[in-house]
């Protein structure tokens, strides 16, 4: 069967604020390259479209070129308006064309994407390897699909149907390499600030989070499932030899959660003298010295810690189950053997007040990290905070899916104990004050590791100018 798998479109201003266009960039889909790799394995012709490289139009031209049968689109809430309208206009090229739709977003809210979209046959729930390789080996066969587990759609009354949940997949070995092939690698790029050195990759080596936080989403689940090292060194074997690639940047929500696997993914590393460069995510108590030590020999260059809040009473309302005492300890070990820090804040937690959040700044200050981000919290469909807040708690929220954005201009949630004014003045005060700083500069300038940190720098520069300059127009602005 012809399937064209497909991100809708989408650019820099559907997605951020316009401070920090200047420095976003696109990755590829690793969800949606693995379901390329399934389909093909399968028998299925693949093409793989992306969004941020074509209109509407010529994805349009392109797939009708291509003769597909099925086309499935990767949703995420924030993109839901730009799917529903792409899915729409396939059904006029094509009634007869078999479209289907996974991803966080779908998987979070199903049957309000299903009832707010007559052009869509099927949504894939969660994990769509091995779903969509039934659901698609059915389609082609002309068979029923309607006891394939995953799956919601409409039955021919128009009832909703939700087959039997799809387990998750124990042996993450089962799956075929993602097909990176079927893209356009060349033309993708990582937003500034994410690596150190381009060519770079993104691989996962692991699915699921056992952490409680109330702002995440675990479409992958609890249980956290590891790849071989091995195979993982593998691809990366891969990615050097058919891409140039020089560094790595692991999505794994916690990738040091088991440190025996950290330890053989390192010696397997240093075994094959592979040298690059990786970036990974992880929970501050989650690490030790020993552990750092073996990463940064083998290549780990920069470690990402969701640091959130440098108020302890916020932590605990997130269930961060973490300490700042030991956040302190983990960026402090991180540094101490040359392993630069990542980390990230966010503000508008429930209950935080505005001289809690310059808290945070000066918190983000004393830890120093090589690159920081600061975000205004996102209720995102599916997760604790999004459904307190539609039960009246917390705060309130703008019901428009493309409000759901953390990189926006404006927030879509605002907590009682602030205003939506405070959270993104307190996001402007947090960038100026952290880079704004002489010692870090100094630091940054003597610490590039190669041109595209300084060009990096140079859009970052632009993007610090046009904050600052919101900032004293918000200050010398008559109030009333």
């Amino acid at each position: 069967m012809r399937v064209a798998l497909v991100v809708p479109p989408w650019g820099p201003d559907d997605i951020r604020a316009k401070d920090t266009r200047g420095i976003s960039g696109c990755w590829p889909t690793p969800g949606l390259q693995y379901i390329a790799a399934v389909l093909r394995d399968r028998g299925h012709e693949i093409i793989f479209l992306e969004g941020f490289f074509y209109t509407n139009e010529k994805m349009r031209k392109m797939i009708a070129d291509f003769k597909a049968e099925a086309v499935g689109v990767y949703v995420i809430s924030l993109l839901w308006e730009q799917a529903s309208t792409f899915l729409n206009d396939i059904k006029i090229d094509n009634p007869d064309v078999f479209t289907f739709i996974g991803g966080h977003g779908a998987t979070a809210m199903p049957d309000r994407l299903m009832a707010e979209c007559d052009s869509l046959d099927t949504i894939v729930v969660g994990e769509g390897e091995i779903t969509a390789g039934e659901l698609i080996d059915a389609v082609a066969a002309g068979e029923d699909y309607s006891k394939i587990p995953g799956l919601i759609f409409k039955d021919s009354s128009g009832k909703v149907v939700r087959t039997a949940a799809r387990p998750m997949i124990q042996d993450l070995d089962d799956l075929p390499f993602p097909a990176v092939e079927l893209c356009e690698m060349e033309r993708y790029w990582p937003s500034f600030e994410q690596v150190s050195t381009v060519p770079a990759m993104q691989m996962i080596g692991s699915r699921g989070c056992n952490g409680s936080c109330i702002y995440c989403y675990k479409m992958y689940g609890r249980h956290i499932r590891l790849r071989d090292p091995v195979k993982i060194v593998d691809e990366i074997e891969g990615y050097i030899k058919n891409y140039g690639v020089r560094e790595i940047k692991f999505w794994d929500e916690h990738f040091t959660h088991d440190h025996e696997h950290v330890y053989k993914f390192c010696e397997e590393l240093l075994k094959r003298k592979i040298n690059i460069r990786w970036w990974v995510s992880c929970r501050a108590d989650s690490v030790d010295k020993r552990l750092l030590r073996s990463m940064k020999a083998a290549g780990c260059w920069c470690i990402n810690f969701g640091v959130e809040s440098g108020v302890q009473k916020n932590l605990d309302v997130l269930l961060k189950f973490e300490s700042i005492d030991r956040i302190r300890v983990a960026i402090k070990l991180a540094h101490s053997v040359g392993i630069k820090t990542h980390t990230t804040y966010i503000f508008g937690i429930p209950g935080e007040t505005f001289e809690e959040g310059l808290e945070t700044i000066d918190f983000a200050k004393e830890l120093s990290s090589f690159t920081v981000e600061f975000f205004p919290i996102t209720p995102f469909p599916g997760t604790p905070l999004y459904k307190g807040v539609m039960q009246g708690k917390f705060g309130k929220m703008s019901s428009a899916l493309d409000d759901q954005g953390m990189l926006l201009d404006r927030p879509c949630f605002v907590p009682f104990s602030m205003t939506a004014d405070n959270i993104m003045e307190l996001r402007r005060l947090a960038y100026i004050k952290y880079f704004f700083r002489p010692s870090f500069l100094v630091y940054r300038i003597t610490n590039l590791m190669s041109p595209f940190q300084l060009k990096a720098m140079y859009y970052g520069a632009w993007s610090l100018v046009q904050m600052l300059g919101q900032q004293i127009e918000k200050l010398v602005k008559p109030k009333g």
